[in-house]
């Protein structure tokens, strides 16, 4: 691990902001409706809004707006009433600002970023902090923009200046600020720069994998997990120093869903031909609780609630993105049930409900029961657009769903209560 010299007299100040950043951000996802990150304000996929609209039989979610992105499968940051988001046209990557309420376009900025990928267009979700968006391309181009303007506040090519071994289907990481760090999945054990100016205040060389960083404090010590290509790490975000690891295989380094903590333990999955598991962080030792076959998500991150995950689990029949929506006990990771052919897309929770958007557009509404799969409710997002396909997440903010399409159709739903 390399550490920027010219940082080192700022670590003490850096980390007890990050214990700062730690407390104030537990008080602001109980205070507000805002989603300012990807995986949301917990980095955990879990919202804390309640009081929006479930009775979808009787009064199904109704189309407030569309809009135009671009090609992609990066999801939406929302703050302050604005959506965030990215998208691309083949030659060009565009930042977007919307209205939440009407979809109107507030302002963009398109820079070149030309894709000839098997899965071409936008990878990461942009984080608002404060007044400042940031963003990272698939090319490893990092911006800081003023959040209300559009202004660039700066800009750093990182896979030019630190030479960072490019993943089999580029960077996909979004930035996670922490503290006044921005902690990427850059290098085989990631990178912090500098929120205010992009500088680098710690790297890694090597090969990283398309996860987030997911900061976490215990035991009242802060730090980072980073489910890298080849491990599960803890890491000191301050210094970038390994607290512990563990060894864990996926084939071409494709470790896609985050890590989840539960208490002091971090669930990990990854697919197809994977597997899950639950590690318990002690000292500096990632000790193995359990591992099985039960839970083997390709790429969307699971949601946990009490002693329970639910996430998407490859079927027998694999063919795309077909996966059963499993239920798994984190006690000792049994299966609780499976429902079978739900299709992988993406999952989050809110209020005892779990938002799940299948790969061919159905938005799906059911409980969170680890007793058995108990569906409320199901609308098409582009019920106009059959084949169209879903693999970013969905997102519930300010009574307002969120959903967006591989082709770069973004949704917004109104699910608020009358």
């Amino acid at each position: 691990m390399y550490l920027n010299a010219a940082t080192r007299l700022a670590l003490v100040g850096v980390f007890l902001s990050s214990l700062a950043y730690a407390a104030d951000a537990e008080k602001d996802v109980a205070g507000q409706a805002d989603w300012p990150n990807w995986r949301g304000p917990s980095h955990n996929g879990v919202s804390l809004e309640k009081g929006w609209r479930t009775d979808w039989s009787a009064n199904p979610p109704k189309q407030l707006w569309t809009a135009k992105l671009g090609y992609g499968f990066s999801s939406v940051a929302v703050s302050g009433g604005k959506v965030y988001t990215m998208g691309n046209n083949g030659k060009q990557d565009t930042v977007f600002c919307l209205e939440a309420d009407t979809g109107k376009e507030v302002w963009k900025q398109s820079r070149q970023c030309t894709t000839k990928e098997n899965y071409p267009g936008s990878r990461s979700t942009p984080t608002v902090d404060g007044k400042m968006l940031y963003t990272l391309g698939m090319d490893g181009q990092a911006f800081c923009f003023e959040a209300a303007t559009s202004k660039v506040v700066w800009n750093k090519d990182y896979y030019t200046d630190l030479k960072p071994v490019v993943p089999l289907h580029k960077f996909a990481c979004s930035p996670i600020v922490d503290g006044e760090l921005i902690l990427l999945n850059m290098g085989s054990e990631g990178l912090a720069v500098e929120k205010k100016t992009g500088n680098v205040v710690w790297k890694s060389v090597g090969e990283g994998s398309y996860t987030s960083v997911v900061p976490f404090t215990q035991g009242g010590k802060h730090y980072a997990a980073l489910f890298a290509g080849t491990q599960l790490i803890v890491l000191d975000p301050a210094t970038g120093n390994k607290i512990a690891s563990a060894a864990w295989k996926t084939k071409n380094n494709e470790s896609a869903p985050d890590p989840v903590i539960y208490g002091g333990k971090i669930f990990i999955t990854s697919g197809p031909e994977g597997s899950c598991g639950l590690f318990e962080l002690a000292g500096d030792k990632l000790n193995k609780v359990w591992e099985n076959k039960n839970l083997s998500s390709y790429f969307a991150s699971p949601v946990i609630v009490g002693d329970y995950v639910w996430g998407f689990n490859k079927n027998k029949n694999w063919e795309g993105w077909k996966s059963d929506l499993v239920c798994l006990s984190l006690k000792d990771g049994s299966l609780q049930w499976t429902q079978k052919d739900v299709q992988s897309g993406g999952i989050m929770v809110a209020d005892g409900k779990l938002l799940i958007l299948t790969y061919n557009g159905d938005l799906i509404l059911a409980e969170a029961s680890s007793a058995a799969y108990k569906e409320i409710g199901r609308t098409k997002a582009l019920p106009d657009k059959p084949k169209e396909t879903f693999t970013a997440g969905p997102v519930l903010c300010d009574g307002r769903i969120y959903v967006r399409s591989d082709n770069g159709t973004l949704i917004c739903l109104d699910v608020k209560a009358n």
